[in-house]
């Protein structure tokens, strides 16, 4: 009866590990088009998955004579392709389809399935005092 349970044990982890590597990379967007994405929830784009939770907040520099509040977006980045990259992509931030703000982020390189930080620090950019979309798309100079 116990080599029974073993086994049964055994197959229930086949079957869960099974369904772990080959689930939800399915869902993964692979390509580079503009994805317009929702702040502080998932999103995939070229290969990379921005997780759960990841912030918009605005920060005071200085400037000189004059303060001034940019748009700073952290978060977790994950490389789910198989080979060595970093991650370079802008965010923009839009009111009414036009664009009030744009931010570049850049994560170091990444193993397949590794995750780390990234930042965009919106140096050229002011807070939007108001936005209703964010698109992320690829680095523009």
């Amino acid at each position: 009866m116990t080599t029974g349970r073993l086994r049964g044990a055994v197959l229930a982890l086949a079957c869960v590990a099974t369904l772990a590597a080959c689930g939800g990379d399915d869902d993964v967007n692979t390509g580079t088009d503009p994805v317009e994405v929702e702040v502080g929830t998932t999103f995939s784009w070229n290969s990379f998955v921005v997780e759960d939770g990841w912030d918009v907040n605005g920060i005071e520099r200085s400037t000189g004579a004059e303060e001034v509040t940019t748009p700073e977006v952290r978060g977790t980045i994950k490389n789910v392709l198989d080979e060595e990259r970093a991650a370079i992509f802008q965010m923009v931030f839009s009111a009414d389809g036009d664009p009030v703000a744009t931010v570049n982020c850049s994560a170091s390189k990444m193993v397949e399935d590794q995750s780390q930080e990234f930042i965009c620090p919106g140096l050229n950019a002011t807070m939007p005092e108001d936005y209703d979309a964010v698109v992320v798309q690829e680095f523009t100079r």
